[in-house]
C-alpha cells in the first residue's frame, strides 16, 4: 500500500531534484557559453570557480533518483532497486569530476578520471531512463504509467540521438545543446512523479499486491473448506 512511509521520500525527492537543478546550472552560469557549447559536466571540473555548487547539485539529484525510489518501494521493489542504483553512480560522477574539457572518446584523448565520470553520468542517467520505461509498462496507478508514458515518449528519440551524435560528431554545438535537452524530462520525470506519489490517496494498492492478497484469500477459503470435508469423512 502507498502509505506515508511513501509519501516523505516522494516529497523530498521532489525537493532534492529541484534544489539540485538550480545547482547545477548556477554552477553553469561561469563557463563562457554555459547553454551552447561544451559537456554539461565541465561545470564540476577542479578550475572551474563553483566546482563544489556543481557536484553538490550532482549529489542531489543523485539523492532525488534513490528517494523515488524508496517512495515506489512498496509498489515495485525492482523499481527501488534500480533507482537506488542509479543514485549511487550519480554519487560517483559527482565525487569524480572529469578533467578540464572533459575530454571523450573517440576522437578526444581521455583519462580513468574523464572515464570514471563520464561511466557513472552515463549509467546514472541510463538507469533513471530504463526506470521510467518500465514504469510505463508496469501495473502502477494509472497517473504515474501515464506521466511515465509521456515522458518516455519524450526522453528516449533524445537519449538515441544524443549517443548517435556523440559517436558520429562528438563535441559540438548539437552534442551540447542536446544533452541539455535530454535532461530536461529526466527531472521531470522525477518531479511529476514525486508530486503525484505525494498526492495519491492512502490504501492505494498496486496490481500485484492486490493479485497476491486474492491469491492468499482463495487458498485461505480452499484450507477452511477442507476441514468440513475432512470432518464428515471421518464421522461417516
Amino acid at each position: 500500500m502507498v502509505l506515508d512511509r511513501s509519501r516523505w521520500p516522494a516529497g523530498c525527492a521532489v525537493v532534492f531534484a529541484v534544489a539540485g537543478t538550480a545547482a547545477v546550472m548556477y554552477a553553469l552560469g561561469v563557463l563562457p557559453e554555459p547553454w551552447t557549447h561544451g559537456y554539461i559536466s565541465e561545470g564540476g571540473v577542479a578550475t572551474s570557480p563553483r566546482d563544489g555548487i556543481y557536484r553538490t547539485g550532482i549529489l542531489a539529484l543523485a539523492g532525488s533518483l534513490a528517494l523515488l525510489g524508496a517512495a515506489l518501494r512498496r509498489l515495485v521493489p525492482f523499481v527501488f532497486a534500480m533507482l537506488v542504483t542509479a543514485g549511487v553512480f550519480g554519487a560517483l560522477s559527482s565525487a569524480v569530476s572529469c578533467t578540464p574539457g572533459c575530454p571523450l572518446p573517440p576522437y578526444e584523448p581521455s583519462t580513468a578520471q574523464d572515464l570514471v565520470h563520464a561511466g557513472a553520468s552515463v549509467l546514472a542517467v541510463g538507469l533513471a531512463v530504463v526506470t521510467m520505461g518500465a514504469v510505463a509498462l508496469i501495473a502502477l496507478p494509472p497517473a504515474l504509467r501515464r506521466t511515465a508514458r509521456v515522458f518516455s515518449a519524450v526522453t528516449f528519440p533524445l537519449a538515441l540521438l544524443l549517443v548517435i551524435g556523440l559517436l558520429a560528431i562528438g563535441r559540438g554545438l548539437f552534442t551540447s545543446v542536446l544533452e541539455r535537452v535530454a535532461l530536461v524530462p529526466v527531472v521531470g520525470w522525477v518531479v511529476v512523479t514525486g508530486v503525484l506519489l505525494r498526492g495519491l490517496p492512502k490504501g492505494v494498492v498496486p496490481a500485484q499486491a492486490r493479485l497476491a492478497g486474492r491469491s492468499k484469500a482463495a487458498a485461505r477459503a480452499a484450507g477452511a473448506s477442507d476441514v468440513p470435508a475432512a470432518e464428515r469423512a471421518t464421522a461417516g
